[in-house]
C-alpha cells in the first residue's frame, strides 16, 4: 500500500510540477510507486483541465491522501467526505482532507476489441482514474456530495476531461445505469 499526499506529495515528499504541469519525481517516489500511477498522473496533468485542477488544489487548504490499493472491479475511488467538510467548502481558512484510492493492478475483464480512443494501457487507465477521482474531489470541494454522477454538470465536465485525455466515448457513472455494453464501460467509482 502506497500513500501519496496531494497538495501534492508522494512517499511523504512533495511532487514538483514544472510550468507545463509535468510532475517531477524523486528517487524514493519512483521506488515506491507504480509506474502506471506516475505515468497516468503525467498524462492527466498534461491536459488543460488536469493542469487547472492541480493548480487549484495545490494550496494548504487541501490535503488529498492518495493510496494505491487493489479494488474490486475499479480503477479508483474517491470516498465522499463527512458532512462537516462538505459544509466547510466555502470556508477557505479550514483545511479540507480527501481520500483517493488508485488501483494500478486493475485489468480489463473482457477480451473484446479495445478501440483506439479507449484507455487500454495501465498508464492510460491510471490517467483516466486520476481524472475521474479528482473530478469527484473537485465536486466535494465545492460542497457537492454524492450522488452526483447523474448531474448534467458532472457529466459535462467528465466528457471534457475524457475528451482531453483522448477517450471521448469513455463513460463515468456508478455502474448502476448501463448505457453502453459492459465491454465499453470502465467503472471508476462504486
Amino acid at each position: 500500500m502506497l500513500a501519496i499526499f496531494l497538495s501534492l506529495s508522494l512517499a511523504n515528499e512533495r511532487i514538483t510540477f514544472d510550468d507545463k504541469c509535468a510532475p517531477h519525481f524523486t528517487e524514493s517516489q519512483i521506488k515506491v510507486s507504480a509506474p502506471s500511477v506516475r505515468e497516468g498522473l503525467a498524462e492527466w496533468t498534461s491536459t488543460a483541465r488536469g493542469c487547472e485542477m492541480i493548480r487549484r488544489f495545490d494550496t494548504r487548504e487541501y490535503d488529498i491522501t492518495v493510496v494505491e490499493n487493489a479494488l474490486e472491479d475499479s480503477t479508483g475511488q474517491a470516498p465522499p467526505p463527512g458532512i462537516a467538510m462538505l459544509a466547510a467548502a466555502a470556508d477557505h481558512t479550514k483545511q479540507k482532507r480527501y481520500d483517493l484510492i488508485l488501483n494500478p493492478s486493475f485489468k480489463r475483464t473482457t477480451e473484446t476489441l479495445v478501440f483506439h480512443d479507449e484507455p487500454n494501457t495501465p498508464a492510460q487507465l491510471m490517467a483516466a482514474a486520476w481524472a475521474a477521482e479528482m473530478l469527484h474531489i473537485d465536486f466535494y470541494s465545492r460542497g457537492i456530495s454524492l450522488p452526483h454522477h447523474s448531474r448534467a454538470d458532472f457529466q459535462r465536465e467528465w466528457r471534457e476531461l475524457a475528451r482531453q485525455l483522448g477517450f471521448p466515448r469513455l463513460e463515468h457513472d456508478d455502474g448502476d445505469t448501463p448505457r453502453l455494453p459492459p465491454s465499453r464501460r470502465v467503472i471508476f467509482w462504486r
